[in-house]
């Protein structure tokens, strides 16, 4: 392996260079904070870069090849975590002021099992305060950019992995959605990003109790690449009462083999809020090729009552547990848009929270009704393309009535806690990623993944490389 290529090189073609001895994980290593200082001055994916613990891992990696000893299948592949994550002795800031200085004592079941894998965690991706934005700017430092335009948003809450995946800082990446918060920015990004099946990847620790939104889970700048991360992370682990024992299969296998034929359920809008012209012509593009080769495609006429006010009764109120007890300095020292979730978070009364559960049944139902007769739902990812912000502060001057519509095809599979995959469509006449998302019933992750990878081969997405 060139050592030139190791930025944009898939993370299994690092994990068997390395293995192989035809690069060593220091090498490897090295050349992602080299890429990290060329770049992150501007684009600010990192909120924390760990050199010295990378460079740790690296030699440790490398002094264990030398005994002979079997390296993991992530053996010195470089790894981005979401600072919402918790990570021995890195900080857990969550973007937020009231949390600056906060280190954890021990990792997270997904971080080490990476560790345990043999990835080289690199550092803490930076995210907006608490999840709440799904946008790239915090009270804690500059706005992330995104590397396809910084006069456009590279999307939320985990801005920074999708970020510093799109920039070649890491081959693969964590992170966490609650409302579209991986997908949000994997279809800003131009990388893919996996929201599992809630409990596929354990999430801890939580405060929320056995049925919460929020879900761990795997990006990368490849559909095959974010089915090796899930491989690795995906076990159960009993510090999240919601974790599921493992599928009993393997991700990887079932993307370099994307299913030949099944039945697709082709939903161009869900609701009331139509997809711009511009997103829906490559995803309607997809479906079409995907037809022309023997899939069954139907066309679903918009079946999805609006339920955003029920998922951001639901958001708010785990925002106020989360949170809510630090109001008085969250005026101080917050974004005013937090602070007014937490404070509809905390008016919000029991019966609310009720019917908004009930809520999140009829749409479960809905889409159970479609499950019955298809194997996934396609949609386009968002209804339009990265929203114009101020390329210093990243705050859009977008309607918030729009801002919320804008991901309305995302929050509805945080309700149901079904797997949702979202796959590069192509660009923008402008040059900005636009994406296609797959949905998959629940415990289904593979096949959610696999027709991502039919989708991923029949648009000849080829992680392009944003001019920075």
């Amino acid at each position: 392996m060139d050592l030139g290529d190791i930025p944009f090189a898939s993370a299994g073609e690092i994990a068997g260079a390395v293995r192989e001895r035809q690069v060593s994980a220091r090498e490897v290593t090295e050349a992602a904070l080299e890429r990290i200082t060329a770049t992150d001055g501007s684009l600010r994916a990192f909120r924390h870069v760990d050199t010295d613990g990378a460079r740790a891992t690296a030699a440790a990696l490398d002094a264990a090849r030398a005994r002979g000893d079997e390296l993991g299948p992530l053996a010195g592949v470089p790894v981005g975590v979401k600072e919402q994550v918790a990570v021995a002795g890195l900080p857990r800031e969550a973007g937020s002021l009231l949390l600056k200085g906060n280190r954890e004592p021990s990792d997270g079941p997904a971080v080490a099992r990476l560790r345990a894998a043999g990835a080289v965690i690199v550092g803490m991706t930076a995210m907006p305060e608490f999840g709440h934005l799904a946008f790239g700017h915090s009270p804690l430092g500059p706005a992330t950019r995104n590397p396809w335009s910084a006069g456009h948003t590279p999307g939320g809450s985990s801005s920074g992995s999708a970020a510093a995946l799109a920039a070649g800082q890491v081959a693969l990446a964590l992170g966490t959605d609650g409302g579209g918060s991986i997908r949000i920015p994997a279809a800003c990004c131009g990388v893919v990003g996996h929201k599992p099946t809630l409990g596929r990847v354990p999430h801890a620790p939580l405060r929320h109790g056995f049925a919460p939104m929020s879900h761990l889970g795997p990006m990368a700048r490849s559909v095959a690449d974010t089915a090796l991360l899930l491989d690795v992370i995906a076990a159960q682990d009993h510090a999240d009462p919601a974790s599921l024992p493992p599928e009993g299969l393997s991700y990887t296998e079932i993307a370099s083999r994307p299913p030949e034929s099944g039945r697709i359920a082709w939903a161009p809008q869900l609701g009331q809020a139509e997809a711009d012209p511009e997103v829906l012509q490559p995803c309607r593009a997809a479906v079409e090729a995907l037809a022309a080769d023997g899939f069954a495609v139907t066309e679903m006429e918009p079946f999805l009552d609006d339920w955003i006010e029920s998922w951001a009764t639901l958001f708010d109120a785990s925002l106020a547990l989360n949170v809510g007890d630090r109001l008085e300095d969250m005026r101080r020292l917050s974004d005013a848009t937090l602070i007014a979730r937490v404070e509809h978070g905390h008016r919000i009364s029991a019966t609310d929270f009720l019917a908004a559960e009930a809520d999140r049944r009829e749409v479960w139902a809905a889409f159970e009704r479609v499950y019955h007769d298809f194997d996934v739902v396609m949609t386009p990812a968002l209804l339009q393309p990265p929203l114009s912000v101020d390329p210093v502060t990243g705050v859009t001057d977008a309607p918030d009535s729009w801002v919320e519509r804008w991901f309305q095809h995302m929050y509805p599979f945080n309700m149901t806690g079904q797997p949702a995959v979202s796959v590069p469509a192509g660009l923008t006449a402008d040059g900005l990623p636009v994406a296609m998302q797959v949905v998959g019933p629940r415990l289904a992750d593979g096949v959610t993944l696999g027709f991502a990878a039919a989708v991923e081969q029949r648009l000849g997405w080829d992680a392009a490389q944003p001019t920075l």
